[in-house]
């Protein structure tokens, strides 16, 4: 019997209002990029926990442009969103963007730096998620956010082996 490495999300709290979150990929920085920024492909592994749908998934990804995404469950009839302003792009490499919550007053505006690692054949993606406040950062702790970031992560594993 053979046994899968499913890598950990990691999760560090430095500072009084930073959240960063590591996972390392088996794939490529490039194809993980793409992964991340082609409104086609975010959609199939950006969901969170089973039930949850991404049907808004709009990006203009360029310094200066903006996204919208937004998550539905149909069962539960409950959605939400976040929009953004792209302040810097560098291809297969970095991504850096506001972030402002539509619809969970809990989870404030954060400042997101998304780092594509190259490590060989493998790639390890760092978020620094930067909020106002302690407090903030806190409430969106409490959310589960990372938890649902894990679950997100587990199913991009599983397009990164089905994507060319």
């Amino acid at each position: 019997m053979s046994v899968i490495f499913k890598p950990e999300v990691e999760v560090s709290t430095p500072g009084d209002t930073d959240v960063v979150v590591k996972r390392k990929f088996n794939a490529p920085a490039e194809l993980v990029w793409r992964c991340y920024t082609d409104p086609a492909l975010l959609p199939r592994w950006l969901g969170g926990y089973p039930g949850w749908t991404m049907p808004v998934c709009e990006m203009d990804l360029r310094v200066g442009g903006t996204y919208t995404w937004r998550w539905r469950h149909d069962e539960q009839d409950m959605e939400f969103g976040f929009t953004g302003t792209f302040e810097e792009i560098i291809p297969n490499r970095l991504i850096v963007h506001s972030e402002r919550p539509v619809d969970v007053e809990e989870m404030g505006d954060s400042h997101n730096v998304i780092e594509f690692v190259p490590l060989g054949d493998m790639t390890e993606l760092v978020m620094t998620m930067s909020y106002a406040s302690a407090e903030v950062r806190q409430s969106v702790l409490d959310t589960g956010m990372t938890d649902g970031m894990g679950v997100s992560f587990d199913r991009l594993d599983t397009l990164l082996l089905a994507v060319d």
